[in-house]
């Protein structure tokens, strides 16, 4: 994963003009490992590439003194955020698109917030937004994807016409969350389900002191579809769902019912499959946050690059860690990124 990054790296053009001493692939692959190593601004990166710049130099193409936050701030302030997504290409069959608030960057007031899209466990889509509703953010980041073939998970702020539409103009399918922003339709969905008897899927999970049970069914009939969902606007809806978790912890029994709608037909285990990856964007943005210190970045100005370089260090630490936390992972990579930096030069 690293190797391949740092390949992507080396295709991005130098945009800097003016006396530059450090080659831009260097400064983004030491950004990359600073986020790796927990560093969330431009001093903590600077202060973190001096701490190893001779080591560093081993490995990466550098000036004699080790750069700047300054230089680091220039380098990335140089970009556009599609510039690297232009760069990183992924390939997976599924979609999954969420909204994460970035609450230490704040703009005079304004706050900063992100919408992302992740295939294969890597970010391939971001949309830098303010406060406010998500849907016409969403609606924007759709529109920029190749979503042909792609099966589409996003929550309940994108069940509306808009965002289905750019969905399924981008050649892809949707499932999507319906809660209350779609009383009629939520109403109707519960009372399908309840007259209609059906197959389940069933999974269970158990750890960190909890032990979980899914029951997942999906209801593809055209004669119910189209009685439950004749009055929506949402087109190309072929397949309702409903999925009920039991989660037992120390602190008793609780059960929740989620509901929603694809324009796939999906089988009870595809749809628990689905449902449960979409997920994993849940798990991406609390290791951003614990583990990578995103929440504490105050980084406006290119924060979408900053934000992206975050995620792609998720990515690798996700590839990497084995059996060690991220924290941990993390931590190990700030003190001695030793093992990254031989990977890098290591690999074809």
């Amino acid at each position: 994963m690293l190797a391949r990054i740092c390949r992507a790296f080396a295709g991005i053009k130098d945009y800097r003009r003016g006396d530059v001493k450090h080659p831009i692939f260097s400064l983004l692959t030491i950004l990359l490992l600073a986020k790796v190593a927990g560093c969330y601004g431009w001093d903590a990166a600077a202060t973190w590439a001096e701490a190893h710049f001779d080591l560093l130099r081993q490995h990466l193409p550098l000036w004699r003194k080790a750069p700047g936050a300054d230089t680091f701030r220039r380098a990335a302030e140089a970009y556009g955020l599609q510039d690297f997504l232009d760069a990183i290409t992924i390939e997976g069959d599924a979609v999954h698109i969420d909204g994460k608030r970035a609450r230490a960057a704040n703009h005079g007031g304004q706050v900063h917030h992100f919408l992302e899209a992740l295939c294969a466990g890597q970010v391939i889509g971001l949309v830098e937004t303010g406060a406010g509703a998500e849907g016409p953010a969403i609606e924007t980041l759709v529109r920029s994807l190749d979503l042909a073939g792609k099966l589409v998970t996003i929550d309940a702020a994108a069940t509306t016409p808009a965002v289905t539409a750019a969905v399924r103009e981008r050649k892809g399918d949707y499932l999507i969350a319906v809660a209350g922003n779609q009383p009629t339709l939520l109403e109707r969905m519960a009372t399908a389900f309840d007259e209609t008897p059906g197959h389940a899927h069933r999974t269970r999970d158990r750890g960190h002191g909890r032990h979980e049970t899914r029951r997942a069914r999906t209801i593809t009939t055209p004669k119910i579809v189209a009685r439950v969902t004749g009055t929506a606007k949402i087109q190309d809806i072929r397949c309702l769902c409903r999925i009920e978790r039991t989660r037992i912890t120390q602190d008793g029994i609780v059960t929740t019912v989620h509901y929603h709608i694809s324009s796939r037909a999906l089988t009870p285990r595809e749809y628990a499959r689905r449902v449960r990856s979409h997920w994993r964007i849940e798990a991406l943005h609390h290791v951003l946050d614990v583990s990578l210190h995103e929440d504490a970045c105050r980084i406006c100005d290119a924060a979408g690059v900053v934000g992206f370089l975050r995620r792609l260090a998720y990515a690798v630490i996700a590839e990497r860690r084995g059996k060690k936390t991220f924290a941990q992972y993390s931590q190990m990579m700030h003190a001695n990124p030793t093992p990254l930096l031989n990977s890098l030069t290591s690999s074809p």
